[in-house]
């Protein structure tokens, strides 16, 4: 039998390049895999989704958490949200199910790019079992490359990039600390802001960092900025078990 290529699509750019070039260079062998988070990231997603398949060709696989539906649940059942540990619901509804979904002779492609390589090596540290291609690295592709090469094929990007965050994951993503990031939160989606909050106070989990010190939600001025984080997540992180 001759091994499958996984693609593994998050929603975010880089992923929908990866996957539309994986497919171009392995054509059958190459199958584009979702875990599915949908509930709880921007409506707009799944229009972007659509408009993958229709780009590469490809209907997305989607697999999801046996356990859980939503990043929601995974807080109230486990009672731990994010540490110096990871992300609990990206273990628990992106890693978990890969690695139920996985064969031991898959090829794997993530859609790293090429200023990606401290966690192209951290990864491969962790993973060490794990056959990986560096579609996007390799070809010296920029996450900005990412963005016009979508533009190019008349894929409107996905709406949490044009409201200002960086990455495109589940909204009130809690693997983020900045003060940037939680107000841009609390601006655009205030009713999940102040979810996250309450949340993070009952469990006790304090989400940002102020002037290098980890605080609250609820604690955090409205006027507080700086700079945009930069927050990855898709089924190469988090921690299993």
């Amino acid at each position: 039998m001759t091994s499958r290529v996984l693609a593994w699509f998050s929603c975010g750019a880089a992923s929908a390049v990866a996957a539309k070039l994986a497919v171009e260079k392995y054509g059958d062998r190459c199958e584009v895999v979702y875990c599915n988070t949908l509930v709880s990231e921007h409506p707009d997603n799944r229009r972007f989704m659509w408009d993958v398949e229709r780009w590469v060709g490809r209907r997305v696989t989607v697999i999801a958490s046996e356990k859980y539906a939503s990043v929601d649940a995974v807080f109230d059942k486990t009672r731990y949200m994010a540490g110096v540990a990871g992300a609990r619901c990206t273990t628990e509804m992106k890693k978990i199910p890969r690695r139920l979904y996985q064969r031991d002779d898959d090829l794997h492609v993530f859609g790293f790019t090429v200023e990606e390589q401290d966690r192209i090596d951290n990864f491969e540290a962790n993973n060490p079992e794990l056959n990986c291609e560096w579609i996007l690295r390799d070809r010296f592709i920029r996450k900005v490359d990412c963005f016009d090469m979508l533009g190019r094929a008349e894929i409107e990007l996905p709406k949490m990039y044009k409201l200002g965050f960086r990455n495109n994951n589940c909204i009130g993503c809690v693997k983020a600390t900045s003060p940037a990031y939680w107000n841009l939160t609390r601006r655009h989606f205030p009713e999940v802001f102040g979810r996250r909050a309450a949340q993070s106070r009952e469990i006790g989990c304090r989400l940002a960092r102020l002037n290098g010190e980890r605080i609250f939600l609820d604690e955090l001025p409205p006027d507080a900025g700086g700079e945009m984080e930069n927050v990855s997540c898709g089924p190469q992180c988090g921690l299993f078990g």
